[in-house]
């Protein structure tokens, strides 16, 4: 798998790329934001991990701009841990955000998560529309509409709600969306799913409400159930 890492500090790119090669991947770098999006298309690479800080270009940019021509998957790496960057960046379809100082293998389970994830997306499914209350899904074709309008929702959000629709009449649990949807259950303090959660709910915009069970997970319920 050829991974292309554009990252600027040198303490962190020469570790990172001694380590994602001795678990048998080929990395290409890039050291400035200027030129990434140009790296990127001479390389071709399955999977990207970007950091957010970079010179002339920051990653957010970058991440746009990718996202117009492709889908490949990207895993931001950020010293920022606002919850408005995670959500702004997983918004823009970016398949995964890790917080610096980070574990390298911490990050090489995510890579195969995401690999997983993909791999199971490519396989072929029975065109299903599913509905609960105002909204419907068809996973077929990746859509989800509100009172029959068009919502967009990025790969993780539109997963998570077919998921909990899919498991409706009972509480879904936090570590059971990390591994069936997220791709992983041993990282289970990351705020990742929390925020793809705060993020569906602006989406929905209140057709169904989202609850958090405390120490366990989630349910969904229409307004009117209460």
């Amino acid at each position: 798998m050829h991974i292309l890492l554009i990252e600027d500090d040198e303490w962190i790119i020469t570790p990172l790329k001694l380590y994602l090669e001795n678990s048998w991947f080929e990395v290409s770098v890039c050291m400035d934001g200027w030129r990434a999006v140009d790296v990127f298309k001479t390389e071709k690479p399955a999977l990207i991990i970007l950091d957010l800080n970079l010179p002339w270009k920051n990653g957010i940019e970058i991440c746009r701009e990718i996202r117009t021509t492709s889908k490949t998957p990207i895993i931001i790496l950020s010293a920022r841990e606002s919850e408005d960057d995670k959500v702004e960046l997983l918004d823009l379809w970016a398949d995964d955000y890790l917080a610096k100082p980070f574990s390298p293998r911490e990050l090489i389970a995510r890579i195969h998560a995401i690999t997983k994830r993909i791999d199971q997306q490519k396989e072929p499914k029975n065109t299903k529309l599913l509905s609960f209350g105002t909204i419907s899904i068809d996973n077929k074709n990746h859509i989800c509409l509100l009172n029959e309008k068009e919502i967009k929702l990025t790969k993780t959000e539109f997963s998570i709600l077919e998921y909990l629709i899919k498991n409706a009449k009972w509480v879904v649990k936090r570590d059971a969306l990390m591994k069936d949807i997220i791709g992983y259950d041993n990282y289970l303090y990351d705020r990742t799913i929390d925020t793809h959660i705060k993020n569906l709910r602006k989406k929905v915009d209140g057709a169904i409400e989202i609850e958090t069970i405390r120490g366990i997970g989630y349910r969904i319920s229409l307004p009117s159930e209460g």
